[in-house]
């Protein structure tokens, strides 16, 4: 049974009628006005300090919050379905991660589809997470640097850990996936079953992924479709999180295995009644918020 505490959410997007029908730069408005304005009292943290990453061509909104004066981190980046979201509208969830973890959280922006396709976003986390790591001691940070999102931020988590390896570059410490979109999926058995009437359909995840792309190409490269890399090995420690009635759940539990299966130490926990979305409707789940808090609580056990 799904979460007694997501009716209202159910009902408001069931009534919103096709969203991928609107306009993309009005829905990003919407969308984010909207995830902003849902948001209740801001939580209380020690230290808030907003940054500027200058990275080649771009600058790239970061803010960090940090409730315990932590010398190690988590960078995070927002989900929105690689179309919309910021720092704005993830304030309030990173501030919960950051009171519940006592690690720093750093939220970082990056370039949005569709006028920015892929890779524009990948590199955007790439680039910021290498960045931060380069610049740690600007950020205070003297201990280990993880990486975290929630659905598209997931991806650009899952996606930058794989070039890391590739590359041979500083690797993040650990990654938290909040149900990340992993790779196209038409087929699943949560797909099949979850695609209607739990807020993000199958139509909007097929709308997404066509703002990011940039041809049928994209869909086969790891960097957009992690689930599709042919090696999971030597990457770091994954907490993922899905979602029973999420139509990405599926996927994503097929990413745990095969991490594991490649020797990587990897947690998997799906919520019980939970849907897509769900680690940022912590405010008005309690199922979610004690799933979020139960994921922060371990982090510095990664870190």
């Amino acid at each position: 049974m799904v979460d007694p505490d997501f009716k209202t959410l159910i009902e408001l997007s069931t009534n919103a009628g096709d969203m991928t029908a609107i306009e993309p730069a009005m829905l990003r408005n919407f969308l984010n006005e909207s995830s902003v304005s849902s948001q209740g009292e801001k939580i209380k943290i020690k230290e808030i300090k907003d940054y500027k990453i200058k990275l080649d061509g771009r600058v790239l909104n970061a803010r960090m919050y940090d409730d315990a004066n932590s010398k190690s981190a988590i960078v995070y980046y927002h989900g929105g379905g690689f179309l919309f979201g910021n720092i704005e509208t993830h304030d309030n969830y990173c501030r919960f991660l950051a009171r519940e973890s006592k690690v720093k959280i750093i939220s970082v922006e990056y370039r949005l589809a569709p006028e920015h396709k892929f890779p524009d976003a990948f590199n955007d986390a790439y680039d910021s997470f290498q960045y931060i790591y380069r610049k740690r001691r600007e950020f205070g940070i003297e201990g280990h640097i993880g990486v975290g999102g929630d659905s598209a931020g997931a991806n650009l988590s899952a996606a930058l850990c794989l070039k890391c390896r590739d590359e041979g570059s500083e690797m993040p410490a650990m990654q938290i996936l909040f149900y990340p979109s992993l790779a196209p999926d038409n087929f699943s058995r949560s797909f099949m079953e979850y695609s209607d009437n739990y807020v993000i359909t199958g139509k909007m995840i097929q709308f997404f992924g066509s703002m990011y792309s940039r041809d049928m190409k994209d869909l086969i490269n790891p960097y957009f479709s992690p689930l599709v890399a042919d090696d999971f090995s030597n990457l770091p420690p994954a907490i993922i999180i899905t979602n029973e009635y999420d139509p990405l759940r599926d996927p994503e539990e097929t990413y745990v295995k095969k991490l594991r299966q490649a020797g990587v130490k990897a947690v998997g926990i799906r919520g019980i009644g939970m849907i897509h979305g769900s680690a940022t409707d912590f405010e008005i789940s309690e199922g979610a918020r004690n799933i979020v808090k139960m994921v922060a609580r371990i982090v510095p056990d990664y870190l």
